[in-house]
């Protein structure tokens, strides 16, 4: 689904950084050529986009939530279970997520980074060093991760990547374009109701995935 596929650029960076402790972190191949029509590979920009939040404060941001958002510590419980690849390939069985790919491929989108939603987790795994546990939970009360994901970035330098990435129609411009046009959404939105969407989507709810919540964030980001 879309909604699973934007979740990542907002908090799947993070899961990893809970059960690795080392200073590594895992890259794509670099983009070489930033100017090419559609040919560079969506996995870079995605970590661009992760980039944007500095280290420390993005591992804070996960310890924090973690040790005082239930529901937070409940979907990172969750993430690469069994149960959640399950989930994962009964997304991409679905017609919303297949018709997707079919939609993007047509606006000219190199798919290949995101036709497996494992994929596009590995592909923005972060290791990190372990940070202390101690925070104050009364300062988050009210707040959710996904909202304290993106008052962590930077709007003008999410702005300016994706507007370069339009004006060069860069692989992740066209991703951009297509994914935010009223077309595509209201195709999107029709097969998200379908039987097939529905069942997975509604489980990974239950185990704190609210993917209505990811996809408002995700159109937010884009419209910066």
């Amino acid at each position: 689904m879309l909604p699973v596929k934007i979740l990542v650029l907002l908090a799947a960076f993070g899961c990893h950084a809970l059960v690795e402790a080392s200073n590594e972190t895992t890259l794509c191949p670099p983009t070489t050529d930033d100017s090419r029509d559609g040919e560079d590979s969506l996995c870079p920009s995605f970590q661009d986009l992760r980039d944007i939040i500095d280290e420390i404060a993005l591992m804070e941001l996960i310890q924090a939530h973690y040790q005082c958002n239930a529901k937070f510590r409940k979907a990172l419980c969750y993430y690469n279970s069994s149960r959640f690849h399950l989930v994962a390939q009964q997304l991409q069985q679905s017609e919303a997520y297949i018709s997707m790919l079919a939609d993007l491929r047509n606006a000219g989108v190199d798919t290949t980074d995101i036709e497996s939603i494992v994929n596009i987790f590995a592909c923005l795994e972060l290791s990190l060093p372990k940070l202390k546990k101690s925070c104050d939970c009364k300062q988050l009360r009210g707040h959710t991760f996904v909202g304290d994901l993106l008052a962590s970035m930077s709007h003008q330098a999410v702005h300016d990547y994706t507007a370069v990435a339009r004006a060069n129609h860069t692989n992740f411009g066209l991703f951009a374009d297509t994914i935010t046009s009223s077309a595509f959404q209201a195709r999107m939105r029709t097969n998200m109701l379908k039987s097939d969407a529905l069942r997975p989507l509604r489980l990974l709810r239950r185990y704190g995935w609210d993917v209505q919540e990811i996809l408002g964030a995700a159109m937010s980001i884009l419209s910066w």
